[in-house]
């Protein structure tokens, strides 16, 4: 395979964003969640897969955004320096329906026109609140180490009160649309898959494609740690691809594990990283 070695993970300081439309094959470690994320662009350096990781300013907060920006260059560029700043500027806010009807009206009142699938999912260690917001992204898998089963990411969230015409569509499309939230409570040894549609239209010399029944096939297939997995699951793309290079689109996904999250009271992480650490000289 024509992929990086999985590199070690690095810490997150408080509100930082990390991420990009680059290649990446690394280790995230964030508060309460561990895992691998991968993202490989079918050309160049760079491509319409954007992913970004980041930590809120208490430290106690993590945040997965994945997104697929239709076409190349530099719409996808814009793209993703809009949805870097955009998440820095929203690394606080709980709620990812706020954070990505705000950045929809941000491309309209810009004028731009760059149809973008989002998936952006938040864990709460303190209350293990794990919660998914869809703009028109595949549906990402939750595993549930006390069945040992994996199933969909999608609750049985509630339709918005006003109805709008529009729910759960791309950004960057024109439109105004609202958007609904998931919400979960998981605990230690739980999982989460994220992916863009490149991982499912991986397709074979035969002209099929991996598809969802690859990835549940992959995924009860048997157990191991997130690397482990992750692994198999790049082979499985390749084998079914019979190619060293995956050149069909940008493939990206997102593998974790909930963890502990920091020790101690959440009060106690809040007053240390936004208020004691102003007075530590660096």
């Amino acid at each position: 395979m024509a992929d990086e070695a999985l590199q070690p993970g690095q810490g997150f300081t408080c509100g930082e964003v990390r991420g990009g439309n680059g290649v990446t094959h690394h280790i995230v470690e964030l508060p309460g969640l561990r895992g691998v994320m991968y993202s490989r662009p079918c050309e160049g350096a760079h491509g319409g897969d954007i992913h970004y990781l980041s930590k809120c300013g208490s430290g106690l907060m993590s945040r997965v955004c994945l997104a697929d920006v239709a076409g190349h260059g530099e719409a996808v560029s814009a793209i993703g320096r809009g949805i870097h700043d955009h998440l820095r500027r929203s690394v606080d806010v709980i709620d990812e329906r706020k954070v990505l009807a705000r950045f929809n009206a941000r491309l309209n009142a810009e004028d731009v026109r760059a149809m973008t699938t989002v998936v952006l999912a938040t864990y709460y260690p303190p209350r293990r609140r794990l919660t998914v917001c869809y703009a028109g992204h595949p549906v990402g898998w939750l595993y549930r180490a006390g069945t040992g089963q994996w199933g969909a990411l999608q609750s049985e969230a509630a339709v918005p009160m006003s109805r709008p015409a529009f729910i759960d569509i791309p950004i960057g499309v024109g439109f105004t649309p609202e958007f609904t939230r998931h919400r979960f409570t998981v605990g230690p040894g739980d999982r989460l898959l994220l992916i863009t549609d490149g991982v499912l239209e991986t397709t074979c010399p035969e002209d099929n494609q991996f598809d969802r029944h690859g990835i549940d096939r992959l995924l009860e297939a048997g157990g191991g740690t997130c690397e482990e997995v992750a692994g198999r699951l790049l082979a499985a793309l390749h084998t079914h691809a019979d190619a060293e290079a995956l050149v069909h689109d940008d493939v990206t996904f997102f593998l974790g594990e909930f963890v502990e999250g920091p020790p101690g009271p959440a009060l106690w992480h809040v007053v240390k990283n936004r208020l004691l650490n102003r007075f530590v000289a660096p």
